[in-house]
């Protein structure tokens, strides 16, 4: 566990049986708690998914590492998707946002397992039996347990799938700075930055070897994905009003 935490997440804990097997969990009440993030990571195999609704591009860490996001607003803190009434208001929601409160943790070595932890703070937490328990009498994961470690795991291999997708992006330095000026019927004014698109330029240039490589391994989909989603960014200006 590093000291950083993942978004959303502000206490969070292995899960144990010992010690939480009088936890029960009541269900998420909407997603109030994503309502000040203007980017959400995603999973490749959400490309599709996410191509109706919003704007798709990547970001950058302090290692350099790339990553898929959606924008979820033009402004710092600011998610135009989700309501006063913490409604998402999509037809689709990001699954990064779905599998709170739970989350894998890294193993710290390379053979190590992921380690199934949750937020402690989420409120649906309690112990006076309100909604479903996580264990049963015997000690065993509960079929609300069992799905949501599903879930997590099936998330997390898509993770890696999506990492060597990024990972051969940066390989064929297809990527560029993403310039996007917008301005709203107000005449308010914001400039997009931070994030990085495919430069369709570099993308014609590739060789016949790179491009057949795309095309079998299902990553030009994706790219096409990607570049069709920009033109969402209208959608976000139409929500900002």
């Amino acid at each position: 566990m590093t000291a950083a935490l993942p978004l959303f997440y502000q206490k969070v804990v292995p899960l144990n049986k010992e010690q939480h097997k009088s936890l029960y969990i009541e269900p998420v009440n909407g997603f109030g708690f994503a309502a000040e993030t203007n980017s959400l990571y995603i999973a490749a195999i959400e490309f599709i998914k996410c191509v109706s609704d919003y704007v798709v591009v990547f970001g950058k860490d302090e290692n350099e590492n790339v990553y898929p996001v959606v924008l979820l607003g033009l402004q710092a803190n600011q998610n135009l998707y989700v309501n006063d009434k913490g409604e998402w208001d999509a037809s689709y929601i990001p699954a990064y946002a779905r599998r709170y409160p739970f989350i894998l943790a890294a193993p710290e070595s390379n053979e190590g397992n992921f380690t199934v932890c949750v937020d402690e703070s989420f409120s649906g937490f309690n112990t006076a039996k309100e909604g479903k328990a996580l264990f049963d009498k015997k000690g065993e994961q509960t079929d609300i347990l069992k799905q949501a470690v599903d879930f997590l795991e099936d998330y997390q291999k898509n993770v890696t799938i999506t990492t060597a997708f990024c990972n051969n992006l940066k390989t064929l330095d297809i990527l560029e700075p993403m310039q996007a000026n917008v301005e709203l019927q107000s005449g308010d004014k914001f400039a997009i930055g931070g994030f990085q698109c495919v430069n369709r330029a570099k993308l014609k240039a590739l060789s016949e070897d790179k491009v057949a490589g795309l095309l079998k391994s299902d990553q030009m989909e994706l790219i096409f994905a990607h570049l069709l989603s920009l033109n969402n960014v209208s959608k976000l200006m139409q929500k900002m009003g």
